[in-house]
């Protein structure tokens, strides 16, 4: 049966390392999705979620409850990634795609979607980045954000229905009006 978090912690305090990589496997793809929301650039977005487990492991004797070092490394995580977003450029790709429509589709598209990103707020635009783009469940990213399951559910729901009417604009007042409900937004 694996560990629980607060029983990796405990170890890594007691200076098993081995306890602290368990750590870093189970809980990086949330790391790297946390700098995602800030940073945007994925390569800039793992060095931010590794230096964010380097001081993690220096200040883990500080982690006064072992079971929220979800929440503890996400904050950490955050504040590297607020530092090291003062010197990005405003559009950075999401991936690294290559194909003949790079060039004239892609980097309309990867601004619309930065754009409807940022329309979110910052807790919606973590759910929608750690969802979709760090693939965690509900359940994982409900023990980065301190929210239930359900309240992430809600809030995802809510936040791809905002970024719908945002990418998709005419679309979606044409489907307000075919409803009988012309100019009326939800």
């Amino acid at each position: 049966m694996p560990k629980s978090d607060e029983e990796l912690v405990n170890a890594a305090c007691q200076g098993d390392l081995a306890s602290f990589g368990l750590l870093y496997e189970r809980h990086y793809r949330m790391a790297v999705g946390v700098a995602r929301c800030q940073l945007w650039d994925l390569h800039l977005s793992e060095d931010a979620a590794q230096e964010a487990f380097a001081t993690a492991c220096q200040t883990l004797r500080t982690l006064q409850n072992p079971a929220r070092f979800p929440e503890w490394l996400g904050t950490i995580c955050r504040r590297t990634a607020t530092r090291l977003a003062k010197g990005q450029s405003k559009y950075e790709p999401f991936t690294e795609v290559h194909d003949e429509t790079s060039d004239t589709v892609l980097p309309g598209l990867r601004r619309d979607v930065h754009d409807a990103l940022s329309s979110l707020d910052a807790t919606a635009r973590e759910i929608v980045m750690l969802h979709y783009f760090s693939r965690l469940t509900y359940e994982e990213i409900a023990e980065v954000v301190q929210l239930s399951p359900q309240a992430i559910q809600g809030r995802l729901q809510r936040a791809r229905a905002k970024m719908a009417e945002f990418l998709e604009p005419e679309e979606a007042s044409l489907r307000r009006t075919s409803a009988g409900q012309p100019g009326k937004k939800p």
